[in-house]
């Protein structure tokens, strides 16, 4: 805000003479610090209540975090999440049916039985789903959790293919 010094003119009128001298008074009226001052930390997607989705400015999207996830990772995040309860729940279909896990870690678990397979299944991918979905704004993380629905739905194409036949 521009405010004379009292000698004689208006407010904002630059038609006063030139040996006039105007002060420029800025006032602060926020109350909190500026939240942009540190950027969100990948600590802060955890958060339930986040607002920030995005960014403003040009640039600024590139590997930094936001406070949640965007609408298409959502998207992302639930078809990983659904396609792994699936996929869990069709092994142990094809497993009742006298089929054999394919990898050799996952194998060694259901050694142990159903619940510690379908469990550790649950959480690899759910940890996995999160840690590239709090990555978003990183072009590889985004990238992997596109491939990574993509490679489940292939895998269901292919569970139902051979339960079809």
């Amino acid at each position: 805000m521009l405010l004379h010094d009292g000698t004689g003119g208006h407010c904002g009128n630059r038609d006063d003479s030139m040996d006039t001298p105007w002060v420029a008074v800025t006032i602060e009226r926020r109350q909190q610090a500026d939240r942009r001052a540190h950027p969100t930390s990948v600590w802060g997607t955890l958060r339930p209540h986040g607002r920030r989705q995005g960014f403003r400015r040009i640039g600024e999207g590139c590997n930094a975090y936001v406070d949640c996830p965007s609408r298409g990772v959502t998207w992302l995040l639930f078809v990983v999440i659904i396609s792994s309860v699936l996929d869990a729940l069709f092994t142990l279909v094809f497993l009742d049916h006298g089929g054999d896990e394919a990898n050799p870690v996952m194998a060694l678990v259901l050694s142990q039985g159903h619940t510690p397979f379908v469990g550790l299944k649950m959480a690899l991918s759910g940890f996995g789903a999160w840690f590239l979905a709090a990555h978003q704004n990183f072009p590889l993380a985004f990238k992997a959790l596109r491939g990574l629905a993509v490679g489940y739905l292939v895998l269901l194409l292919m569970h139902a293919t051979i339960l079809l036949s």
